[in-house]
């Protein structure tokens, strides 16, 4: 007749059971999670559609499918992102006045996110109250002759400018250059050389030249060949100017409406600083 088993050989026996490794082990797992979540504040709680949204646009910026290395790079850097916000907030860093501004300049995009267009109707309106806008600067076509010498002018290139030769007689007999000036108006010319030179040149005759205005390049001689007096062009000559005016103007008007509005909704305390 067999003895029974020892009860110490038993618990040898049940030491060496598989199953009972997995509980353990199992029972180990879930316990260290435990513990670890309850000492742990920093759960961060993300939504898979935000993630989802992310690699649909970045599909369709690149037109195929991504596949899923490309798609665990895009998770792994919005969890990074998020992360880093929430570090970010923990250390006080939204408290900058920097990221203020940049919050503040997206709440007003997101409040005057919806894409409007004027009405023909509304687009004669907005042009007509502001015809003085559209209305063009007199502008005159001059003819540029610089010479490299800024002294004294060889007598016969001086008869040559009082008689408005052209530029060709003059650069035979001294070193120097021309070129044109299409379409410049007063504010164009005072940037270019000063105002009181600007002035000389639109009171000047046609075929008329004025100078000299001495630079770094030489002595500059300026010569109109065309006026073009001040006109006001039909809306359907600029009609795409005036409906993006209009469109500025009119989200800038409903962008200020919905910040009045949120502005009703809080009350605003101002405190001083105590004075030392």
């Amino acid at each position: 007749m067999t003895n029974p088993p020892s009860p110490r050989s038993r618990y040898h026996a049940l030491l060496h059971e598989p199953t009972l490794h997995f509980f353990g082990i199992a029972v180990l797992i879930f316990a260290l999670y435990a513990i670890f979540q309850a000492g742990s504040e920093n759960v961060l709680e993300l939504d898979q559609r935000e993630i989802d949204a992310r690699i649909f646009m970045q599909e369709m910026t690149s037109g195929e499918p991504l596949s899923d290395q490309q798609r665990e790079i895009i998770t792994s850097l919005y969890v990074e992102e998020q992360i880093l916000v929430q570090e970010a907030m923990a250390m006080g860093l939204d408290n900058d006045a920097r990221i203020h501004d940049m919050l503040a300049q997206k709440m007003r995009h997101v409040l005057s996110g919806d894409i409007i267009q004027p009405s023909q109707e509304e687009l004669a309106t907005y042009y007509t109250a502001n015809m003085a806008r559209y209305r063009t600067l007199p502008t005159v076509s001059v003819d540029e002759l610089v010479f490299d010498n800024p002294g004294q002018l060889p007598q016969a290139v001086v008869d040559l400018l009082s008689t408005g030769a052209d530029p060709e007689q003059m650069l035979g007999l001294t070193e120097g250059s021309q070129s044109p000036l299409p379409n410049v108006n007063h504010i164009d010319l005072s940037n270019i050389f000063e105002p009181a030179f600007a002035d000389t040149v639109f009171a000047a005759s046609i075929g008329q030249w004025n100078g000299p205005f001495v630079s770094n390049r030489g002595q500059h001689w300026l010569r109109v060949s065309q006026r073009n007096e001040t006109r006001l062009p039909p809306l359907n000559e600029i009609s795409d100017r005036v409906r993006l005016d209009w469109i500025s103007e009119e989200e800038e008007m409903r962008l200020q409406e919905e910040v009045d509005k949120l502005w009703d909704r809080y009350t605003i305390i101002i405190t001083e600083a105590e004075q030392d």
